[in-house]
C-alpha cells in the first residue's frame, strides 16, 4: 500500500512538472505568436528613411494617412502571396499586383507596399517559386493572382488594376497584362497600367502580341543608368535593347507611355556609421535589406522620388483621371516629372537610346535556357536581340513601323573614340539636315546644319558617354558613342 501511494505521488509529481513545462511552452508560443502579430501590424513611414531626409510631405509621394495590415498566404507548389490593405472596413479598392524579382520576397519591397497601402490602395505581392522555369513560373504568377482575387473578393476591384514588377517580375508583367487585360478577362476595364522597374526580358510574348496590345494600358518603363553587376564588373543586369523593343512595339500611344532613366547622385550620407551614396543600380528602389549580391541597399530619397512619387501619380491619373498625375508620371519630360529635388533629374523619352553593346550584358538572348529548348513563343530569345552589324542596336529596331523616327541607319566608330569620330551610313540616298552631339543630361554640345565630311573632331570632349543625333528631311536617328 505504501509502495502504491509512493508510486502515485511520483506519478503526480511528474505530471505536475509536465504541466508546468507545457504552460511555460504555451506561454512562449503565445509570446512568439503575439510578436508576429505585432510585426504584421508594425507601421513603416518616412521616419524610417535611412538618409533622414524626411521624404516628401506634400503632393505625389507623400506618405498616406492609413495604417497598413499584412496577411500572408502560401500557395503550395507556386509561391507566396502577401496581401496589404489599409486598416479600414473591407471595401473594394483599386489594386496593384506586384511581381518580385528573381528569388526575391515581399520583404525586399515591403516599404514600398506599405507606402501604397497607406494611400488607401490594395497591394498584392506575388513571389514565384523556381523563376528559372519561365513557362511554369509565369503561369504560377497568374494562378496566384486569380487565387488572391478569390481569397479577397471584398477588397480587390478588378475593374481598376495595375501591374508592377522588378527585374524578372517586371518582364513578366507584359505577359500577365496580355492575359488579364484581354477581352475574355477584361480586368482593368476602368483603368489599367504597367510599371516596369529595372526590367529583365519580357518573355512568352510575340511581336504580334505587342502590336495588338490593348491601347488603353498606360506604360512606364524605368531603367537604372548604373545597373552594373557588382560581382561582375563592367557588365550590366538588363538588356536595354530588348526593353526598348518591347517599349516601341507595344500598341500604346506615345502620350500614354514613357521610358524613364534614373541617374545616380554623387551626394553621400551615413547610416550605422557606413557611408552610402544614391546609386541608380539594379535595386532602385524598394529596399532596406541585403540584396542577392550581399550589398546593403538603403531606404532613401531615391526610393521616394523615383518610385513612390511616380507610381502614386500614375495611379491617380489612371484610376482617378487626374491630369496633374499624368504630368508627373507620364509628362514626357515635364519639369514636374523629372525634377527630383537634390537628386539628379530623371531622363525621359519616347525613343530610348541604347547605351551599351550586347556583349556587356550578363544575361544574353543566346543563353541556353533549359525551358526554351523548343524555342516556341519566346520571341525575345529568338530574334529580339540580334545585332548582326554589332552597332549595339538590335536589328529589329530598324524595322519598327511604330518608330519611324529611328529608321535612318548609320553607325559610328571607333569604340571608344579619342580624337575623331567616324560615321558609316547604310543608306546615303537622303541628305543630312542636321547633326548634333548630346551629353547624358540632354545638353547639345555641338551642332551642324550640314555634313561635309563623315569624320567629326571630338578632341575637346572629355571622357564619357555621348550621343550623335542625325536628322534628315523625313527621319532621324541617334547612336551612342564613348570618348576615352
Amino acid at each position: 500500500m505504501v509502495t502504491q501511494v509512493t508510486k502515485n505521488k511520483k506519478r503526480d509529481y511528474y505530471l505536475c512538472l509536465r504541466l508546468i513545462k507545457n504552460l511555460k511552452m504555451n506561454k512562449l508560443i503565445f509570446t512568439i505568436a503575439f510578436a508576429f502579430t505585432l510585426s504584421a501590424y508594425a507601421q513603416i513611414s518616412y521616419a524610417d528613411l535611412e538618409d533622414q531626409t524626411g521624404g516628401i510631405t506634400q503632393g505625389y509621394g507623400r506618405w498616406g494617412a492609413h495604417q497598413v495590415v499584412e496577411e500572408n498566404l502560401e500557395i503550395a507548389g507556386k509561391g507566396t502571396i502577401v496581401f496589404y490593405h489599409p486598416k479600414i472596413t473591407a471595401t473594394k479598392k483599386a489594386t496593384i499586383f506586384f511581381v518580385s524579382g528573381w528569388g526575391q520576397t515581399a520583404t525586399t519591397y515591403k516599404k514600398f507596399f506599405h507606402f501604397m497601402a497607406s494611400q488607401g490602395y490594395v497591394v498584392v505581392s506575388v513571389s514565384a517559386l523556381n523563376p528559372g522555369n519561365i513557362k511554369q513560373s509565369y503561369q504560377n504568377i497568374l494562378d496566384m493572382i486569380f487565387k488572391a482575387q478569390n481569397q479577397y473578393p471584398e477588397w480587390i476591384d478588378t475593374s481598376k488594376i495595375g501591374l508592377m514588377g522588378h527585374s524578372y517580375g517586371a518582364g513578366a508583367t507584359i505577359w500577365l497584362g496580355k492575359s488579364l487585360f484581354s477581352d475574355a478577362t477584361n480586368w482593368g476595364s476602368e483603368g489599367r497600367f504597367i510599371f516596369m522597374s529595372a526590367p529583365w526580358y519580357s518573355l512568352l510574348v510575340t511581336e504580334d502580341d505587342l502590336r495588338n496590345y490593348p491601347k488603353n494600358v498606360k506604360l512606364l518603363v524605368e531603367v537604372s543608368n548604373d545597373d552594373e553587376r557588382h560581382d561582375k564588373p563592367e557588365t550590366w543586369n538588363t538588356d536595354e535593347r530588348a526593353i526598348r523593343a518591347v517599349f516601341e512595339l507595344i500598341n500604346i500611344p506615345n502620350d500614354e507611355k514613357d521610358f524613364i532613366r534614373v541617374y545616380s547622385t554623387d551626394k553621400t550620407f551615413e547610416y550605422n556609421n557606413v557611408k552610402y551614396s544614391y546609386d541608380a543600380n539594379h535595386y532602385v528602389s524598394y529596399t532596406g535589406v541585403h540584396n542577392s549580391n550581399v550589398e546593403y541597399q538603403t531606404y532613401d530619397a531615391l526610393d521616394v522620388f523615383a518610385i513612390n512619387r511616380i507610381s502614386h501619380a500614375l495611379i491617380d491619373y489612371v484610376f482617378e483621371g487626374n491630369s496633374e498625375g499624368k504630368k508627373v508620371a507620364l509628362g514626357n519630360g515635364d519639369d514636374e516629372q523629372v525634377n527630383m529635388g537634390f537628386l539628379t533629374k530623371l531622363g525621359v523619352t519616347d525613343t530610348p537610346i541604347i547605351t551599351r553593346p550586347e556583349n556587356e550584358f550578363v544575361y544574353k538572348c543566346t543563353s541556353n535556357w533549359n525551358d526554351f529548348k523548343d524555342r516556341k513563343n519566346t520571341w525575345l530569345l529568338q530574334k529580339g536581340c540580334a545585332d548582326s552589324n554589332e552597332d549595339g542596336i538590335i536589328d529589329l529596331l530598324g524595322k519598327l513601323s511604330i518608330a519611324k523616327v529611328n529608321n535612318y541607319t548609320f553607325s559610328v566608330y571607333p569604340v571608344p573614340a579619342t580624337e575623331e569620330l567616324k560615321i558609316r551610313f547604310t543608306d546615303n540616298s537622303e541628305r543630312v539636315k542636321s547633326l548634333e552631339i548630346i551629353d547624358i543630361t540632354g545638353k547639345v554640345l555641338y551642332k551642324k546644319t550640314s555634313l561635309n565630311s563623315h569624320v567629326i573632331n571630338i578632341s575637346k570632349l572629355t571622357s564619357g558617354l555621348y550621343y550623335l543625333k542625325i536628322k534628315t528631311q523625313t527621319s532621324s536617328a541617334v547612336r551612342p558613342f564613348l570618348v576615352k
